[in-house]
């Protein structure tokens, strides 16, 4: 009995993990916006930072040289933006992980002349705690710098997934427990409960096997 019970546990197990299903988000609309050089006194980009009310963060690239740019956010929620590659994940986990270079004000980066480069974006609605937003967002845009002016080529934003990967519109999904693995969980239960009784039955309700006190003439059995 103690063997199937243990295979009983591993194959609801494995049929958990099989149909765990996954929240896929969708692409936000205009979620990333260029304004091009503005009244701040830099190249502004404009991040959507809650799909429901149209609002949103940005930050600045300031040129301080046709190559070198100083990196400025608004003063609210923020954004958090990052150095990133093609493909490269933007997500929760690489961005704990300290994966890529974070731009961070009053430092400067350099853009090399008629190259491009890609941002990742990571914010939210509600002021992050320890560096994590809450309700977050993700997503990218690719720029040029074209003789110390930037352009933004392209970009995409997602709510509700797991983060986007750079230079696409692929949304990383993020696990959820399915109904048919909280239907496998309750069979486990349900499979444990009926061993219980089981054994209930067979021993009568009653105590296992003692032996006989010393003086008792009674057969060896359960002592009522």
């Amino acid at each position: 009995m103690k063997t199937k019970m243990q295979n009983l546990v591993v194959t609801v197990l494995v049929f958990t993990a099989a149909v765990q299903v996954e929240a896929q988000g969708y692409i936000v609309p205009n979620g990333v916006t260029y304004l091009g050089f503005g009244g701040l006194g830099g190249y502004e980009t404009h991040v959507l930072q809650n799909p429901t009310n149209g609002n949103y963060t940005g930050f600045l690239l300031s040129r301080q040289s046709q190559t070198t740019f100083l990196f400025g956010a608004f003063l609210d929620e923020g954004v958090r933006v990052f150095q990133v590659s093609p493909n490269d994940p933007v997500s929760l986990q690489p961005i704990l992980a300290n994966s890529y270079t974070e731009l961070t004000y009053p430092n400067s980066y350099v853009f090399a002349n008629g190259s491009t480069f890609y941002l990742g974006f990571y914010t939210g609605n509600t002021y992050p705690q320890n560096g994590i937003y809450s309700d977050p967002l993700f997503g990218w845009a690719e720029y040029v710098n074209n003789n110390g002016v930037v352009q933004m080529l392209n970009s995409a934003l997602e709510y509700g997934g797991g983060g986007i990967f750079a230079g696409t519109e692929n949304i990383i999904g993020v696990p959820e427990p399915s109904v048919f693995s909280l239907l496998g969980l309750g069979a486990l239960f349900f499979g444990l409960h009926r061993r219980r009784l089981a054994v209930s039955n067979r021993s009568g309700g009653r105590s296992p096997y003692t032996p006989p006190a010393l003086g008792d003439s009674r057969p060896n059995a359960f002592l009522g």
